[in-house]
C-alpha cells in the first residue's frame, strides 16, 4: 500500500493518494500495538525490514508532498489573470 501511495504522489494523484492513506491507517489501526510480541524471532527482523522500507517510502511520498504544497503556495499568492 506504501508502493501505491508513492505511485500515486509520482503521478500526482493526489485524490488516489487520499484513498491510500486512509485505506493504511485503517489498516495499521487494526494491529496488535506490540505486533513483535505476536511474531516469532524470525518473523521480527523480517517485519521491521518491511517497516523500514515503509519509512523510506513515506520520506519520499512526503518529499513530493511537500513540492506540492509549495507549488500550490506559490499559486495561491500569485494575483488573478484577466
Amino acid at each position: 500500500m506504501t508502493e501505491s501511495m508513492l505511485q500515486a504522489a509520482s503521478e500526482q494523484d493526489w485524490d488516489l493518494l487520499t484513498q491510500l492513506g486512509r485505506a493504511r491507517s485503517d489498516l495499521v489501526s487494526t494491529m496488535p500495538e506490540n505486533i513483535s510480541r505476536h511474531l516469532l524471532p524470525s518473523e521480527q527482523a523480517a517485519a521491521m525490514e518491511v517497516i523500514e522500507n515503509c519509512r523510506r517510502l513515506d520520506a519520499r511520498t512526503l518529499a513530493m508532498l511537500g513540492e506540492r504544497q509549495d507549488e500550490l503556495r506559490i499559486l495561491l499568492r500569485e494575483p488573478a489573470l484577466g
